[in-house]
């Protein structure tokens, strides 16, 4: 535990479009927030613009992509103008079959595009917005990671390093920004019934809906939780990997076809 971050007026949510994303748009919908939405799909963005209006939100939209740097920063300057922004959701990136490595390992083509789009695409949805947090002295940050961030799948090396470098930006980050009042949590999910993951066409054990993520997120938000990492169930089973022998990951790995 932490620091609790007063209830947000203005939440920042990239990935908004679907999965955790909408599900996190969804539920800070209500009278009173200002929701500023970033996807890059326009169509599935104003469906889930629409549910959080109806809800009684205040929801601004953006189409664009997280790994243009000079984009992401007009975008969040414009958006703390408008009003201070209390809350940023690091939640864009790119998994499931997207990430899946061939034989002998991912092209470098799709190994920059891993990179670019889940490390220095949640650097670029918080470094600009930092100075102004840290001068009122207020605010939260979310990064989402995953769990694959703890254990080397031989099936996504790539992935697993983007989400583990993630996951190490944002404890090291909140360690920097503690003393200025900012509060940062990372979220590391098992599986999550979303688009990404059916597209992986395999049995995800201990699948969370994307609600049920979003609503777990949430409320670690407002506890001021360092490190978030869930279901218990997967959660455990990465721990005891780290204590176990390589050689006997590598089995068990093998043996569940990861």
């Amino acid at each position: 535990m932490g620091l609790k971050p007063p209830p947000p007026t203005h939440v920042v949510i990239t990935g908004a479009g679907s999965g955790i994303g909408a599900a996190l748009a969804r539920h800070y919908a209500r009278p009173g927030i200002r929701l500023s939405l970033l996807g890059r799909n326009t169509a599935r963005l104003d469906a889930i613009a629409a549910q959080c209006r109806a809800c009684g939100a205040d929801v601004t939209l953006r189409s664009d992509d997280v790994t243009d740097a000079d984009s992401m920063a007009a975008w969040l300057t414009a958006c703390d103008d408008s009003r201070p922004v209390d809350l940023i959701i690091a939640n864009a990136g790119i998994g499931g079959d997207q990430v899946l490595a061939g034989s002998t390992g991912e092209t470098l083509a799709t190994a920059n595009r891993i990179v670019m789009t889940n490390v220095q695409g949640v650097m670029n949805s918080i470094v600009p917005l930092l100075p102004r947090l840290a001068a009122r002295r207020k605010g939260a940050i979310v990064l989402v990671s995953s769990l694959a961030g703890f254990i080397a799948l031989g099936d996504s090396p790539v992935y697993c390093a983007s989400k583990a470098a993630v996951r190490m930006y944002g404890l090291a980050l909140r360690r920097l920004l503690a003393p200025h009042g900012i509060t940062v949590t990372v979220a590391s999910p098992g599986f999550i019934d979303t688009p990404m993951s059916a597209s992986l066409n395999k049995k995800l054990p201990f699948l969370w809906t994307a609600e049920r993520a979003a609503g777990h997120i949430a409320a670690g938000v407002a506890r001021g939780r360092r490190d978030l990492l869930f279901p218990w169930q997967m959660a455990l089973a990465v721990k005891l990997a780290a204590l176990l022998p390589q050689r006997l990951v590598d089995k068990i790995l093998k043996s569940v076809g990861a």
